[in-house]
């Protein structure tokens, strides 16, 4: 008999394919990645010289509970590609933005992070450079060549991890990445576990340890719209955010860099202590882009996994409560989607897509014979990005809550320190709890 409160009812995982890459499609020729041949790839000599690679299949793994929520893994860059959860009716929809097809993701003109792992540093260090024990190092310079973000071109997100399956109930992906990748210094090996439960929460256990001192700042880009991935800006401004932190690490409007000052949320936009309907506050932030900011999480001395944001959407009575040990935790609105402009242009594809998606974005059946899609007037015009079943994903679609630490924390003193040494552990504990409210919309 299953004892009451007891969480051991059996979460189920599927381990698929969703695409293979050649082994050297990011720039990396990884000796730990399997084969048929000797090594990560097999070269043929030709009379032409030509290098032939044997391709790495990226897995998928879809994690399923009792209660009819479904997550699918990717190992390319530790991913979410869904998260399917039922509303306060039942209906089950898929609430985050994400792509039918590898092609895509790896992509960089149209996947800009969403969903995937964020290192070996989140957010932006300023200029590309740093200095630990006296020893300057520069970085690559991957944000309009003037700072670093997110780790580089080739940072955490933009790898193929090396995943397993750990006691059939969680899912581990691991990445070393080496001395000198990026600019950064130090070998350094994270490990990610990604565990669903019967209470609807999706844990990410994240830890990473390095050859010499270095930064670590890990964090995780899923972007959510608990309305459906497929339901635009109409019904994001409907939801209601209040974050448990009560200062910001302030920032000049035209540079998303903090100075190092920090301020007090009170009487400001920046205030959302107490619930606020997203449409209340998002079009009053200046320069009309939304929330794309960090926030102080408040906390007792000892570091501790504590509630850092709780969302919610009245129509579907979705909500998702955010949970970290992190000083600090970015806020996004979605100003960054499209419609933007490229630096480069790219060629247009005709695409074919035939599927069935209600606006929920809930379940569909897709199929497309095209290449990836950039859509505009001019080739250098992303108009929108080409979602999940035929969706179009634009400006204000979804928001994201990362906890982290504070962004340039290597470059401002009195910032929490984002340096990781030979002996120590990195440690970030990161909850998604889902849930939803039976009462009648507001």
């Amino acid at each position: 008999m299953t004892k009451p409160n007891c969480d051991c009812r059996k979460i189920s995982i599927i381990e698929g394919e969703f695409g293979e890459i050649l082994s050297d499609d990011n720039n990396q020729n990884d000796d730990r990645v399997e084969s048929t041949g000797s090594s990560s790839y097999d070269e043929c000599e030709c009379s032409t010289n030509e290098k032939f690679f044997e391709p790495i299949k990226i897995k998928s793994y879809t994690m399923t509970n009792d209660n009819g929520m479904e997550v699918v893994l990717i190992s390319w860059g530790a991913t979410i590609v869904s998260i399917k959860c039922p509303d306060k009716y039942g209906e089950v929809a898929d609430i985050v933005l994400g792509f039918d097809d590898l092609q895509t993701y790896l992509d960089p003109t149209l996947n800009n992070y969403i969903g995937c792992v964020l290192g070996r540093s989140a957010n932006h260090i300023m200029n590309g450079t740093f200095k630990i024990q006296n020893l300057e190092y520069f970085l690559t310079k991957n944000d309009g060549n003037k700072h670093h973000l997110h780790g580089g071109i080739n940072g955490f997100g933009r790898r193929v991890w090396e995943p397993y399956i750990e006691d059939g109930s969680h899912v581990i992906m691991s990445l070393l990445s080496d001395d000198g990748e990026e600019g950064y210094p130090g070998s350094v090996f994270t490990t990610i576990k990604f565990r669903l439960t019967n209470n609807n929460s999706l844990e990410i256990n994240m830890r990473a340890s390095t050859s010499k001192p270095t930064v670590v700042n890990l964090s995780h880009g899923s972007l959510f719209n608990l309305a459906g991935h497929g339901t635009g800006k109409t019904e994001l401004m409907e939801h209601e955010i209040s974050l448990n932190c009560d200062r910001w690490t302030y920032t000049d409007c035209e540079n998303p860099i903090p100075t190092g000052k920090i301020r007090d949320v009170g009487g400001t936009i920046m205030d959302l202590r107490m619930s606020r309907k997203m449409k209340d506050v998002i079009e009053k932030v200046p320069l009309n882009k939304g929330y794309n900011h960090n926030f102080c999480v408040v906390r007792s001395v000892q570091p501790q996994v504590s509630l850092i944001s709780r969302i919610s959407h009245a129509k579907s009575g979705r909500f998702l409560e955010v949970y970290s040990d992190q000083p600090g935790v970015q806020f996004y609105t979605g100003g960054q989607l499209p419609p933007y402009s490229l630096n480069e242009g790219a060629d247009s594809d005709d695409c074919n897509k035939s599927c069935h998606d209600s606006s929920s974005g809930g379940d569909c059946e897709c199929s497309c014979d095209c290449e990836t899609e950039i859509m505009g007037s001019q080739s250098s015009t992303v108009e929108y990005l080409p979602g999940k079943c035929g969706t179009k994903y634009t400006q204000f679609g979804a928001f994201s809550v990362q906890p982290q630490n504070y962004p340039n924390a290597i470059n401002v003193k009195n910032f929490p320190s984002s340096v990781l040494r030979p002996g120590q552990f990195y440690y970030h504990d990161l909850i998604y709890k889902f849930g939803v409210h039976l009462n009648n919309p507001r």
